[in-house]
């Protein structure tokens, strides 16, 4: 079962980093980042249409069963977006974290600039 899951998931990762790739491809005028943006839209449409089937159409309705147990579909569609955060990890860490550590080098050389300044304006000499 457990191995099921996982495979499930891997599915689903490799499944999200192909509609990357095929952003990246059909889109090559625009920047990595914005394929990753895309590919979060399509995930946010997808699990929005999905979980609105299960919630109203498929059940059980979450408010007068709650608690009971997973049917498949949701089973699915947990493993595919727990794929997708999984892919969203990897853009965080490739987008957002090189930003931000660039912005906290860029602070931090500017302060070391401003602490050898003397009161009068003028650059210490060591």
């Amino acid at each position: 079962m457990a191995l099921a899951l996982c495979l499930q998931v891997l599915c689903s990762l490799c499944g999200w980093l192909s509609l990357y790739i095929s952003f990246c491809h059909l889109n090559k005028h625009r920047s990595y980042e914005w394929s990753c943006r895309l590919v979060t839209f399509t995930h946010g449409v997808l699990s929005i249409g999905l979980s609105a089937y299960i919630g109203f159409i498929d059940g059980p309705w979450p408010f007068t069963h709650p608690g009971s147990p997973n049917t498949p579909l949701q089973v699915h569609v947990l493993c595919l977006t727990l794929g997708y955060f999984i892919f969203d990890l990897g853009c965080i860490w490739r987008f957002a974290w090189r930003k931000s550590i660039k912005k906290y080098h860029a602070w931090r050389s500017r302060r070391s600039e401003e602490r050898q300044l003397k009161h009068n304006g003028h650059l210490k000499i060591h």
